[in-house]
Parts: structure tokens; sequence; C-alpha cells
């Protein structure tokens, strides 16, 4: 069967009408048409899937001169729709004004409809739309001028533009300079813009308003924890938790002070401490009955995963206490479907875009064999959407999740899947707790995040022998599969080809530059004593490292002073850069230097298809032996070292030995093919799904 050339990502359409409470918009097949209500409007939708126009407008203007609001709001939208797809532009904005209209006192319908409009490419319409009505509001009608301003704030962070959703807030500031709410929503999208000291100048701002402003005190502790400011967010947390009257958010406040981590470390004392108070308020078990955990800001401590511990019993901990407090998080909501030829994938993240598990699962979704298997994609609430989501989208059915844990499962347990897969558990929160319930009869992850989840309904950790270690099936409480192959199809970073110099990347032209690319609060303490040695072999050599945030960057530079004393004027902290000149810093050093407890992904990936070397030494688990298995791929062991002083002297080496250096460089140029494309890890993904699946039915 064809399909049609419109690819629609779903909606949450709560007050449109749906009879579900969501639509599934997908790539639909000619004979799909979307449960959507009262029968006029699904033959509208069948109309639009089948590429009727004519007939589709027809329908949709029918149903916007005699229906109810919330209907009408939906054939307003599916018209201006078909309209743009008959490239009758032109009356594309007419259709939309009365949409919005019927939008601008609702904010569900608001926001249903923006959300709609995601993949049309309709925003600038909507946008030239509001801004028209904003030139008609006189300043006698503020009420209606604050409400359009409020559309098109809405619009705007829909659309992903975080600058246009400021600076309307901005605006609206100039009207209400008193409203906290605002200071606190532009702090939220500071925060997204990944600007969080302006991010917390408006948390304090808004709290010097109102100091019992709980969304404020909320973005403060957020920002400052991304900063990996752990006391001040335990002093805040403690202040917002006692300043709640409400009993759930009060325990979640408190619980959270208590269980907050470090992101930089500075010695085994500091993490014993850390770690002794996380332990003990988990063992203490919740205060509280928890409704929603998500909702409340809670979540698995992230900064916990790099202190190089054992981690098993303290996932399995926090998955207990979860429980404990939000039984319904494990509930069993299976639904089979008829016997089908195909099983049927359905895989749950808040990454498929340009980020690193998006980029390591790309090829997966992309290459599943769809002869063999059908596929569904599950968005998480706040989830990026840019050319990689629009790419995946086009591949596979993608349903956008509503904020709401019960309702998003519900939605995937309707789904009737055989396989639930999450490519990471442990950075996003909402995909955290969905991983908690038994909605596929197989429920699987993998290394996006290079944990155990510790959750009991998560069946299989699906790992690559070559990253783990001989006990690795100890670290985990799923069940370990070991895949022959590296189980990711990527392909190599594109650089542009434009001329950079080291002078340019803030690399000195004349020293050589040894530099670590990874995040800072992956550098255990323990890896500061290698990075002395390489300076003591090399006393011209500079060390390189990518800033986190001020505070971070002003942690770890006074704990390697400690280490490294005078010789601290040999160390270098790079300001962050864009993804074209990271590669381009990747391919200018002389050398990579990988952290043995927590080894790079994505980064030793392109640091390899650079062309530069890359030191590695085996940690204990296997998130700190990634680049092993890309080495062993290559076949390349001469970079791979067993301690701090084979570390420090092959660093060395690579930097001064030529014929060695070029010898590595040589065998990583001829050989680094092998690194991508590998479609074998699709199949043998595949196999393990298929297998597992005959094994359930026995």
């Amino acid at each position: 069967m064809a399909r049609a050339s419109v690819f629609i990502v779903i909606c949450w359409c709560c007050t449109l009408g749906y009879d579900r409470g969501y639509s599934i918009i997908v790539t639909i097949s000619h004979s799909s048409v979307p449960d959507s209500g009262p029968e006029r409007l699904r033959e509208a939708w069948a109309a639009f899937a089948s590429q009727e126009w004519s007939k589709a407008a027809a329908l949709f203007d029918a149903l916007l001169q005699d229906s109810p609001a919330a209907t009408a709001a939906e054939a307003a939208f599916g018209l201006a729709h078909v309209r743009a797809r008959m490239n009758e532009h032109a009356g594309v904005a007419g259709v939309l004004e009365p949409a919005l209209a019927l939008a601008r006192e609702n904010k569900e319908i608001r926001l249903a409809l923006i959300r709609a409009w995601t993949p049309y490419g309709t925003f600038g319409y909507a946008i030239n739309t509001v801004k028209a009505g904003l030139n008609k509001a006189t300043a006698e009608h503020m009420s209606q001028r604050i409400a359009l301003l409020r559309t098109l704030v809405s619009i705007y962070e829909a659309a992903g533009d975080v600058a246009g959703a400021i600076s309307v807030y901005y605006t609206l500031i100039s009207i209400a300079p008193r409203d906290a709410a605002t200071m606190t929503a532009i702090g939220r999208l500071w925060m997204l813009g990944g600007d969080n000291t302006n991010a917390a100048n408006f948390f304090q701002k808004a709290l010097a308003l109102e100091p019992a402003c709980l969304p404020a005190m909320d973005g403060l502790a957020d920002a400052r924890w991304i900063e990996g400011q752990a006391t001040e967010v335990r002093d805040i947390l403690r202040r917002r938790g006692l300043a709640s009257i409400n009993p759930e958010e009060r325990a979640a406040a408190l619980f959270k002070a208590e269980i907050v981590q470090p992101a930089m470390t500075c010695d085994a004392n500091e993490i014993d401490e850390a770690r002794a108070r996380f332990t003990a308020a988990v063992a203490a078990g919740p205060t509280a009955p928890l409704a929603d955990p998500w909702k409340l800001g809670l979540g698995p401590n992230f900064y916990a995963n790099y202190h190089a511990r054992p981690d098993r019993a303290l996932h399995e901990a926090v998955a207990a206490y979860f429980l404990a407090a939000t039984p319904n998080l494990g509930e069993t909501d299976l639904r089979r479907r008829a016997p089908a030829a195909r099983p049927r994938i359905g895989m749950v993240s808040a990454y498929f875009c340009g980020h690193t598990v998006g980029y390591l699962t790309r090829g997966l979704i992309l290459g599943l064999d769809r002869k063999r298997f059908e596929l569904v994609l599950f968005r998480t609430p706040g989830a990026r959407f840019d050319p990689v989501t629009q790419e995946l989208a086009a591949a596979a059915p993608m349903i956008n999740l509503p904020p709401d844990l019960p309702t998003a499962r519900r939605m995937i347990a309707e789904a009737g899947l055989d396989v639930l897969h999450f490519p990471e558990v442990g950075m996003d929160r909402f995909a955290y707790f969905l991983a908690f319930a038994r909605l596929a009869p197989l429920q699987t992850t993998s290394w996006g995040h290079p944990l155990t989840t510790g959750i009991p309904n998560m069946d299989m950790f699906l790992s690559v022998d070559d990253m783990e270690p001989p006990n690795g099936a100890a670290h985990y409480s799923e069940r370990l599969v070991r895949l022959r192959n590296l189980s990711i199809d990527v392909t190599p970073p594109r650089m542009e080809q434009v001329t950079t110099t080291r002078d340019a990347l803030g690399l000195d032209p004349r020293r050589p530059a040894y530099v670590c690319a990874q995040s800072l609060y992956k550098l255990h303490y323990l890896f500061d004593d290698t990075l002395r040695l390489i300076l003591d072999r090399d006393r011209d050599g500079l060390l390189y490292f990518v800033s986190h945030s001020a505070h971070a960057d002003d942690l770890f530079s006074k704990r390697l002073e400690r280490s490294l004393g005078k010789d601290m004027t040999r160390v270098r902290i790079l300001p962050r850069t864009t993804p074209q000149k990271f590669l381009h810093l990747l391919r200018a050093a002389d050398v990579l230097l990988d952290v043995p407890q927590w080894s790079g992904g994505k980064t030793s990936l392109e640091g390899l298809a650079m062309g530069t070397p890359i030191v590695h030494q085996p940690g204990e688990f296997m998130r700190g032996r990634h680049t092993l298995a890309f080495l062993r791929r290559l076949h390349m062991a001469a970079t791979v070292v067993e301690n701090a002083e084979a570390y420090a002297e092959t660093a060395a080496r690579l930097v001064h030995d030529g014929a060695f250096r070029h010898d590595v460089r040589g065998q990583i140029a001829e050989r680094s093919h092998r690194l991508w494309n590998d479609t074998a890890s699709v199949r043998e993904i595949e196999t393990v799904w298929s297998d597992a699946l005959a094994e359930l039915e026995r």
C-alpha cells in the first residue's frame, strides 16, 4: 500500500473532541484514519490522509460552519493544512485567525493547536496572525493584548524559538513588571537556551517579588544543580519544602534536598559523605505518598553515577523507594493484539533529536527491518524538535506523550507492543518513571545511559561484549545481553571544510596539546594523578579541557591545583563551542585523553573520525570502557594501557615519537570505516528481540 507523503506528529488534544484524549498523527497509510471524534471529522481526516485535498477542504469548511468550538478549532487547523498543501497560502492565515480566536481564552485548545502546527511549517502564519491582532489591540484593550502576547509566546515555545519567546516575555514584563510568574517563565527559557546565569537571575528576581514563589524556587534549584552547586541546591530545596503546605510537595522537596549530589567531587571523603546522605534518605522510605513523582520534580540522581562506585544496589534501592511512594508506577497494562505476522516494537525517549542518544539510536530506528517488525516512537514531554526528529518521524509513527504519567502509560499500552525499548534510562525523568510499568511482554534498555536501572520490570540490558568486564553481569539488575557487534549503526560526523588554526581554537600552536574533551563532571578525582604524570613526562605540554559552568570550572581548577601545584599554569579550560568547532578541536589535538572512570562515547567516535589518537585505560565498569570497544573494533591495542604510568608514557610518546604517532594515525585512517554504517548491529538486536519473544511464547 502506498503511503501518503505527509507525516504528522501526534498531538495531545484532550479538549478537541478526541474520544481517546489524543490523536495518532503519523506517516499515514492511505487506509489509516485517526480515530478522532465525530464521524464527519473522521471523514475529513480520511480525505486528508488520502491527499484528496478538495474533498478535505470542503469537509473541514463545512465543520467550521456548524460545529461546537472544540470541533471547529480542529477543523480550522485541518483546513489551514489542506490549503497549505494546495499552495493556497493566502488562505491559510484566514482560517488560522478564527482558530486562534477560539484558542485565545482556552489554554488547552491553544496548546493543542500550536503543537499540531509543528510539522506543517505554519508557525509563520500563526505568528503573523497574532502579530496582526496585536497591531489592532489598543491600549484600552490591555487584557486582549496580554492574551495575544501569551498566545504568541506559546507559539514561539512550541516552535522551539527560545529567543522569540523570551522577546515576547520581555514585552509582557514591560506591561506587568512585578509579575513573578513571568520572571519565572523567562528563567525557564534561559535555562532551555543553556544560559543558567541569566536563568538564575530571573528566578531570583521572581523570588524578590514573591519570596514564597515555589516555581521560582524550583527553577533556581534546577539552575544551581546544573552548575553543580550542591550546597546551595540543598538549602533552596529545604526552604522550598518548609514553604510548602502540600504534604506531597513538602516530602518531595525535602527528599530531593537529601539526595543532591555534587557535580564535581574532590576526594573520597566528599563522595562518602554525599552517598551516605543519599542512602540514608532512601533507606528511611517515603514520608508521604507521591501521586506523581515526575510532576514533583523527582527522578534518578544524575551526578551520583559519576562516583566510580558500584551502583546496582543504590539504583535498586531508589526504585524500591519510588514504588513504595507511588505503587501504581509498577502497574501492569498489557493489551495483546490479535496474532500478527510482525512483532511491534515501541521506543520511548526524549532524545529523538540531535542529541548523543539520538545519534546512537538513529541507525536502529532507520534500519529496523520493516518486513519483520513494526515500529512506533514515543517522545516524552518537552522533547526537542529538530531536523533529526523530522527525519525519524518520517521513518516511523511518532507519538508525543502528554505530561501525565498515567495517560502516557495508557497510550503506550494501547499500542499493543511486543517489545518496549528505552534507548536510555536515567537521564530523562519522564522516561525513567515510565520504565517502572509493565507495558509490553519484553522491556529492554541499552547504554545510552550506561548503568543499570534497578527497575524490576526492565528485563534486558543490551550492552556490548567488548565494553563489558568479565564480571559485568553482576552490575545489572536486568539480564545482561553481551552483543558481539557495537550495537550502534552510526555515520561519521561531517566536518565543514574551512581553515581553522590552532590559535583560533584556543590551542597554543607551538606546544603539544593534550585534550580531554569530555564534560568536566565525568573527570573523576582519581584521574588527576594521571594528568600530573603526563605533565611530568612532557614539560612542554599543555592540558586542555572544555568548560562546563563557571562554578564547575572553578571547583575543577581548585581540585586539579592540589595535584599539579605550579603546573596549573599549563592547564587551559576552553569555552564551550559549536559542534563544528568541537570537531576541529578534536582534529587539532595532538592526543585525546579518555577518562577511565567514564569513557567517551560519541566524543571518542568523533575523535577517531577526525583521525586523532586516543589513550584509553579500561575502567572497572562498562561506563569506563566504551573506547575499548571502538579500538578493539579497529584492532588497535597500542594506545590501550593498564595503569596511570603507562597512560602518561603512551600519551607523551604519541607526541614525541614520530614513527609511533605516524603508525597509530595511519591505522586510524585505514580502519576507522569499520565504526560506521554497521547494519550488523541492527540485525543482531533484531535477533535478540525475536529470540526473547519466542522464549516468552514457550
